[in-house]
């Protein structure tokens, strides 16, 4: 019975110190979940950063500084804070992506990248900068067919003064630049905000659309039907040039594309809006004027048909892109609106 009593109680002992080693090993292991979930919160919370924020040590250090006088000053010039353009391209085939910063008051920039994140500043020697004048946007574009990037800088800000006209610097292929706009017929002078370089018609070279800017003070305006379809008289609307033979040709009206006063441009997005393989143009329009959506007819011109495509309408439409949202493999459209919901 003894004996017995004493098998009883060790295995009374045994069970107990089981329980209690288990008990311990749930609590270890459950504290050890919890840190475990907290480390794998810490390392989402460090991954969930998309972007890393770099200082001027990377070699950039553009800034867009702009200091308005009694001469010029938002009133005088409406687009006064408008902004500048970014382009990112490779200009010398390196592997590496190349940066250019257009400057309103303050001379362009062009940055090279060397690798490892690290740039230097190539614009005396490339010869961009585009001194004492108003730059806005810029488009990377290979407008010859030779390999290399080329530049072209749209010109803004008060009429009159020098080296008014948009530039197109070729690239000659040993990070320098020669300005040729004038021998390629893109040397266009006008509120310029931005250009689109593709090839419209399938024949093999690009043709450009360039976005100008009414000059006409929003508040001259008085209500004309169709007025739209009445070309500006100082020729400095809206341009559609075909690209022959390397001279861009001003087909404007033959085209389809208007080019009135009322046009207050600020976006060209360009895309296939009704999947016929063949390119279309979308224009975001600011203020009073509709947006324009021109279908590419396939026969060398354009039709506006922005209503036949879409329910609703911005009424203030700063700049648009076209992507697929959705993964459904159709292209939507995405138009940012001055104007707040109410």
């Amino acid at each position: 019975m003894t004996n017995y009593g004493y098998t009883i109680n060790f295995i009374y002992f045994v069970v107990t110190l089981n329980k209690l080693f288990k008990q311990k090993l749930m609590k270890n292991l459950f504290f050890f979940i919890i840190l475990m979930l907290l480390s794998c919160k810490e390392e989402n919370k460090k991954d969930a950063s998309l972007f890393i924020l770099k200082d001027s040590s990377i070699g950039i250090s553009f800034e867009n500084t702009l200091t308005y006088t009694e001469s010029f000053n938002p009133y005088i010039y409406r687009n006064f804070y408008n902004g500048g353009g970014v382009a990112i391209g490779d200009i010398n085939n390196d592997g590496l992506e190349d940066i250019y910063f257009t400057g309103n008051m303050v001379d362009n920039k062009l940055y090279l990248n060397k690798g490892n994140w690290q740039f230097e500043d190539i614009t005396l020697k490339a010869g961009v900068s585009c001194p004492g004048v108003w730059s806005t946007g810029v488009t990377f574009v290979d407008i010859n067919g030779d390999g290399f990037l080329d530049i072209y800088v749209c010109k803004s800000g008060k009429p009159g003064g020098s080296n008014r006209h948009n530039e197109l610097f070729i690239n000659n292929g040993d990070l320098t630049f020669t300005e040729s706009s004038k021998e390629y017929g893109l040397d266009i002078e006008g509120l310029s905000v931005h250009a689109a370089f593709f090839d419209y018609d399938k024949d093999g070279d690009l043709d450009c659309y360039i976005l100008n800017n009414s000059i006409k003070s929003i508040g001259a305006f008085d209500l004309i039907k169709d007025q739209r379809k009445i070309p500006d008289e100082t020729g400095s609307g809206n341009k559609f040039l075909r690209n022959d033979n390397g001279k861009f040709i001003d087909i404007t009206n033959e085209a389809g594309i208007y080019s009135s006063r009322i046009g207050f441009g600020l976006g060209i997005t360009l895309g296939d809006f009704n999947n016929d393989d063949w390119t279309d143009i979308f224009i975001s329009n600011d203020f009073f004027e509709k947006d324009y959506l021109y279908i590419n007819d396939t026969k060398g011109g354009f039709k506006e048909e922005l209503e036949k495509y879409f329910q609703s309408i911005s009424m203030g439409s700063m700049g648009a892109d076209f992507a697929d949202l959705d993964n459904d493999l159709r292209c939507d459209l995405f138009v940012s609106e001055m104007l707040p919901e109410t």
